[in-house]
């Protein structure tokens, strides 16, 4: 099980935002969260442990195994690995059906939450948590622009979507990998996200650079 200090500075900023939404909660009230296996999701995921210990709420975690790489099986039991080391009782993976009709990204995603909207059949949470950073806000905003949404574009993800919360979307990418790198928790690196195929790749790896240039 995680413990934070003043050593552990990532830890404690995701904590405080994770903090901020649990306090709006119940007793006994459930919170899901998505998990890749990812730096994102994991940092969320600890930080969501630690602070859960401080309210009478259950936070569940949700693993999808989109069944697009080989060994997409063994990465949602490494991600289910990781969770129960960070003290979760509660894991299930779900494995998704994509079925590819207009890309791959929109299709995976459209898969995804599927499998998201299944458990929050299930289980009824108050919250279902992603672990959207402000680098993915950047990436999201970009692609708006480009593919001509306008200025709908400019006002990216929404932190609260019914039930779906991003928590993070004001935190880097560079501080979840910290809080996962301050706690001890492996991820696993999707190699899609080196894929210059991809759209959201090319615009995280050639456009942002550029633009901070």
């Amino acid at each position: 099980m995680l413990h934070v200090s003043t050593k552990t500075p990532a830890l404690l900023e995701l904590r405080k935002a994770v903090r901020i939404w649990f306090e709006k909660l119940e007793p006994n009230s459930k919170v899901c969260i998505g998990v890749s296996g990812g730096a994102d999701s994991l940092a969320l995921a600890a930080a969501s442990k630690l602070e859960s210990a401080n309210f009478p709420i259950d936070v569940i975690a949700v693993i999808v195994d989109h069944g697009l790489q080989d060994n997409s099986a063994e990465i949602a039991q490494f991600a289910k690995q990781q969770l129960t080391k960070l003290g979760y009782e509660d894991v299930f993976i779900g494995r998704a059906n994509v079925q590819i009709t207009d890309g791959l990204e929109a299709s995976a995603r459209r898969a995804r939450y599927q499998i998201f909207n299944q458990f929050i059949d299930t289980h009824q949470p108050k919250y279902f948590l992603l672990a959207h950073t402000s680098n993915d806000q950047a990436e999201s905003v970009l692609l708006g622009l480009a593919r001509g949404s306008g200025a709908r574009s400019l006002s990216g993800m929404a932190l609260e979507n019914n039930i779906y919360v991003r928590p993070l979307l004001k935190i880097s990418r560079q501080t979840t990998e910290a809080a996962c790198s301050e706690g001890g928790v492996e991820f696993w690196s999707d190699p899609h996200n080196d894929d210059l195929r991809f759209a959201r790749v090319r615009t995280r790896k050639n456009v942002l650079p550029n633009l901070e240039e």
